[in-house]
């Protein structure tokens, strides 16, 4: 692994800015759990490691598959750290998890299906996430679907991750990025011209323990809403399924003897409490029809996006999910002893009771030091934890703080004259534990950069925007709002859910006809998640970076009040 010489104050001053610069997708996929929770009654089942594990037969192939790691380099916290009540991931165990695997099984492939990059903690969005990139070329991945955080940046990023070289904003200090050593896969995404984002393709052959193995890989067509627009205009993010099924005769004629899907798509197993990795308890839409929909000749279908965890068989082949940060990694074994290919699988924990990998812990702490002093600066204090997790009425504590500080900065008389704000669930990543909260903290939370902008939206407007958080019937979208409250009836008819008489402004009534000052980030405002009222608004003000709007905000209020919603649900 190479090393960098240390960087100055101007370098991350840099790195910032092009931080700064970027959209952001919001991903509405939860965690398993929020960060920071309390850890859960012990669970009534186990996952296996990478100790006592089977042998190795030369009739078969094992696929080594992972999603979501989202830069998760140092261990994750809270619960979203655990698995099975256990402490689970960071890449130093991850590093030595695969290496015994892969020490086991000669006869190996190393796949992803997605989220590798962004939406990370700072040591590695700091550095554009090339740290993670780093890391993902040590372990040996060979290819990945792309996420739809892999286009937070847009296309262009895209292709430098993919191919290395110098970011817009200039080289940083050592040797050149040289880009991902995996393929990115991308064969629902396609231009007008029918060509795929620079760098990617659709699927990719491998050779391992001498059998051919394809793998095709495909994202949610959900990315073209849940990212900046501006990043993929002039991108269509096509069915799954039908684009899968399109590349399987071509897939065919080249020789290959079992095809794997690697998907940037998934669900989660219903029931409450913590699901057991290795069960399959009626797993949600829209796992059951792409895998009733796909080919055949699919022998594996690698799920992600949801976060969730699952190993299911479905009419001979395998569904897996890995849950996220590194701390499952799916094991799947391709069986080439009959006449067809047949698939089984078992989601594997990543526990931090393994050594540490050497030369991984080594690029961690380089690139944790490097960023130490920017994380370690504290930006303000909170007298009590300030949850993600949604009030009743769809709200979160730590959402409408977001959307205060945001509106904090644009009221009057500050030219925005800002009004009401809304802020996005999915742009929330994390809680905030009570007490000092640092750089580092605060970045975990909002790790996009983006800007706080204020348009001008009618009262009706408004309405219609709000109608939208419905708009669709499986994922509802509640905003965080601040200066702004108003009851809905879940039952209600479409476009008619939010009750008109108590939307107030302050504490006064929505006027229809009446202009108002709305702000809000630049996700939001150029129609992300599908809130395309947005874009027609008029009188666009550019504010500052949300991050930076936080912190004003804590250092202005040290006796922060629990927030109570703005909601309220019939």
């Amino acid at each position: 692994m190479r090393t960098r010489p240390l960087r100055t104050a101007l370098a991350l001053t840099t790195t910032a800015a092009l931080l700064a610069s970027c959209g952001t997708s919001s991903d509405e996929a939860a965690p398993s759990s929020s960060a920071g929770g309390s850890p859960s009654a012990a669970p009534s089942f186990t996952v296996p490691g990478v100790d006592d594990l089977p042998p190795s037969n030369p009739d078969q192939v094992h696929l080594l598959a992972f999603n979501d790691f989202h830069g998760n380099l140092q261990p994750p916290t809270g619960s979203t750290g655990r698995i099975a009540g256990k402490d689970a991931g960071g890449a130093a165990y991850f590093a030595t998890a695969l290496q015994r695997l892969k020490k086991q099984y000669p006869n190996n492939l190393t796949v992803a299906a997605g989220d590798l990059v962004s939406a990370s903690p700072l040591v590695s969005a700091l550095f554009r996430d090339e740290p993670t990139v780093e890391f993902l070329n040590s372990v040996g991945l060979q290819a990945s679907s792309v996420g739809n955080h892999e286009f937070d940046h847009g296309t262009i990023e895209l292709e430098r991750l993919q191919k290395g070289g110098c970011a817009p904003q200039g080289c940083e200090p050592g040797e050149p990025f040289t880009g991902a050593a995996y393929q990115y896969l991308a064969a629902n995404v396609t231009n007008e011209q029918g060509q795929l984002p620079p760098g990617t393709v659709p699927w990719k052959m491998f050779e391992a323990g001498g059998r051919k193995i394809a793998v095709v890989g495909t994202v949610t067509p959900e990315t073209a809403t849940i990212v900046a627009p501006e990043g993929v205009r002039g991108y269509t993010f096509g069915d799954e399924a039908e684009a899968i099924n399109k590349y399987v005769p071509e897939i065919k004629a080249a020789g290959a003897q079992a095809i794997v899907a690697t998907m940037h798509d998934g669900g989660a197993q219903k029931g409450s409490g913590e699901a057991d990795p290795n069960s399959c308890q009626h797993v949600s839409a829209p796992v059951p029809d792409l895998t009733k929909r796909i080919d055949p000749a699919v022998t594996s279908i690698v799920t992600a996006h949801s976060h969730q965890a699952y190993n299911c068989t479905v009419d001979g082949r395998t569904v897996t999910q890995a849950a996220s940060y590194g701390r499952l990694i799916t094991d799947i074994t391709l069986d080439f002893s009959g006449p067809a290919p047949k698939s089984t699988a078992v989601n594997r924990v990543v526990r931090r009771d393994l050594p540490a990998d050497p030369a991984t812990q080594k690029l961690v702490d380089f690139y944790a030091q490097e960023a130490k002093p920017r994380a370690d600066r504290v930006i303000g204090k909170v007298p009590d934890a300030l949850p993600r997790a949604p009030f009743p009425g769809g709200d979160s504590p730590l959402g409408d703080v977001i959307a205060d500080a945001m509106l904090f900065t644009t009221r009057a008389p500050n030219e925005a004259g800002g009004q009401l704000a809304l802020m996005n669930p999915g742009g929330v990543r994390s809680d905030l534990d009570a007490g000092d909260v640092t750089y580092g903290e605060a970045y975990t939370v909002q790790p996009f950069g983006n800007q706080v902008v204020t348009v001008s939206l009618s009262g009706q407007q408004i309405i219609d925007l709000l109608e939208q958080q419905w708009k669709n019937p499986e994922k509802t979208t509640v905003l965080a709002p601040s200066g702004l409250t108003y009851a809905y009836d879940p039952n209600g008819a479409p476009n008619r859910k939010v009750a008109r008489d108590s939307v107030k402004v302050g504490d006064q009534p929505l006027n229809p006809v009446a202009k108002y000052r709305v702000t809000t980030n630049n996700f939001l405002a150029a129609g992300g998640d599908g809130f395309s009222v947005f874009t027609q608004s008029t009188d666009l003000t550019v504010g500052g970076i949300d991050l930076d709007a936080l912190e004003k905000y804590l250092q202005a209020t040290p006796d922060l009040a629990d927030p109570v919603s703005r909601i309220t649900k019939k």
